[in-house]
């Protein structure tokens, strides 16, 4: 008998706030995948819809991370890492992503969480992308404990997300609770010292099979296509609060190879 997968699905809800120059809040509903980067050939035998590096009803292809070549994700993540001064080694790597749904696929944030022998978090990797087809990574060292399992981790923001958010001079706090029956990601953004926006994801662990996974896709249909209507949703109510708008900036150098920007979806 097989042991069982470590990957999972979670189920849960991702909040924003905007507290100025203008208010604007909202929070939806949502699953992602947390992806044991050893299991995805399991995955792919596992679960029949769930394809890996093929074509599938979901999916999950190497080159939709870490640039854009089809080389194993886990291996241009340990190339990455090394640029940063870090060594991967042996440490189990759990992806937490949106899949491709009928061959498409937008992350507006990935986490890698790099864990030791013992199942600690070492660090994390947030891969956050834009609109415009542009990808960048934060190292998060979690070097401060921020109270039971969550970490704190500090970074200037040096990549253009949105028109609605100014990039120079701002500063993230990462609050990061590792993966469990729980998995709980706060962000705030500090500009001046002063706190102006905050994220918050907050989801529930459930087992990854065809089950669930068809269960979540019958509940939020086509996630990706969903999540690129919302962005621009709430971009329309912002520009209609007349909140003020930055022009995108050139993309600074992600140390990610093969990345080719441009394409919102990619196939």
């Amino acid at each position: 008998m097989s042991a069982p997968l470590r990957s999972g699905l979670y189920r849960g809800t991702v909040r924003h706030r905007r507290f100025s120059p203008r208010p604007n809040s909202f929070r939806y509903g949502l699953y992602q995948l947390l992806l044991d980067l050893s299991e995805l050939p399991a995955l792919d035998r596992a679960i029949g819809f769930f394809g890996y590096n093929r074509p599938g009803l979901v999916s999950f292809h190497d080159r939709d991370h870490m640039g854009g070549s089809g080389e194993p994700v886990r291996d241009k993540l340990a190339r990455w890492l090394r640029g940063q001064g870090n060594e991967l080694g042996d440490s189990r790597v759990m992806l937490l992503t949106n899949p491709r749904v009928l061959g498409y696929v937008f992350n507006p944030v990935s986490y890698f969480f790099c864990l030791d022998g013992a199942g600690g978090l070492r660090f994390t990797v947030a891969e956050v992308f834009n609109t415009f087809g542009e990808a960048y990574c934060y190292l998060l060292d979690g070097t401060e404990a921020a109270g039971g399992r969550a970490v704190r981790s500090r970074v200037d923001k040096r990549f253009h997300v949105s028109p609605f958010m100014r990039t120079e001079g701002v500063r993230y706090e990462w609050i990061v609770t590792p993966p469990g029956d729980r998995l709980t990601i706060h962000i705030d953004e500090f500009e001046a010292g002063r706190k102006y926006f905050d994220a918050t994801l907050n989801l529930i662990r459930r087992p990854l099979t065809a089950a669930t996974l068809g269960r979540a896709m019958l509940r939020y249909p086509h996630l990706t296509a969903r999540t690129i209507f919302l962005i621009h949703w709430q971009a329309t109510r912002l520009w209609a609060k007349r909140v003020p708008f930055f022009r995108k900036p050139a993309p600074p150098d992600n140390g990610l190879d093969g990345w080719q920007p441009g394409r919102l979806w990619r196939r």
